[in-house]
């Protein structure tokens, strides 16, 4: 059986204005047993339609901005970062795509909540100032280096996939993000909630594989049955 295409749109790096993707991703989809196509962050329709044709599968990865809030309906909160407006309508375009053709979208960090705006839900601009009591998302709140990730327990609801491919309902997470769903999008329910009550992870309500995770299945894969058990029915839902 040949493997099957998996369109990972590019990100955004503000310090660089360099558009490309960590190796951490196309390493995870080519052990999985994808072939990777990396996708740029451009405004025409046109093309993006061209690149979703190739594909079998949709990684939607995180970036280091945020999601428009008027996507949403909401107003920009004070600590909202740097949007990128052919980043969002590259991943609407792509998901629209995969949607109509039900093909298994696999969102992480970033990707969970543009997968969740797509779908007309709401997120949490600033985890932060919001969330009361919040637990450390990201390694700037951390308490340990800031060159670690910030670290902490997710609880797994005990129907949901992701809670079967981990073996358990209740596993220990990197932490990378400001942001997270707020209220979940058409199809959309929530599965995963970090101690705070902060949503964690996304799954379809109608059975087909469109996965969301806030935290980084992609680091340190190698060694995590999860993250493993993640890509690798990630990949048999693009093969099929």
């Amino acid at each position: 059986m040949s493997k099957p295409w998996i369109g990972i749109p590019a990100r955004y790096h503000e310090k660089t204005e360099y558009i490309g993707q960590p190796r951490n991703y196309l390493d995870a989809i080519l052990w999985a047993g994808g072939i990777p196509l990396l996708i740029p962050a451009v405004s025409n329709d046109e093309i993006l339609t061209a690149y979703s044709k190739r594909i079998d599968g949709l990684l939607l990865p995180g970036s280091p901005t945020d999601v428009d809030p008027q996507h949403y309906g909401a107003a920009a909160h004070d600590k909202l970062g740097k949007i990128y407006p052919e980043r969002d309508k590259t991943d609407f375009i792509l998901l629209d795509y995969s949607e109509k053709n039900h093909k298994p979208v696999l969102g992480i960090c970033f990707g969970v909540q543009s997968l969740n705006v797509f779908r007309g839900g709401s997120l949490v601009q600033d985890i932060p100032s919001i969330v009361s009591k919040a637990v450390a998302h990201d390694r700037d709140d951390a308490a340990d280096s800031p060159s670690d990730p910030a670290r902490h327990i997710v609880r797994l609801s005990e129907d949901s996939l992701i809670a079967r491919l981990a073996q358990r309902t209740e596993v220990q997470v990197n932490s990378y993000h400001h942001q997270a769903v707020q209220n979940a999008g058409r199809n959309l329910k929530t599965v995963a909630f970090a101690p705070d009550g902060v949503v964690e992870a996304v799954e379809d309500t109608r059975g087909r594989f469109v996965v969301g995770v806030q935290w980084h299945p992609e680091r340190g894969f190698q060694t995590d049955p999860f993250s493993q058990a993640l890509f690798k029915s990630f990949i048999h839902a693009a093969m099929l």
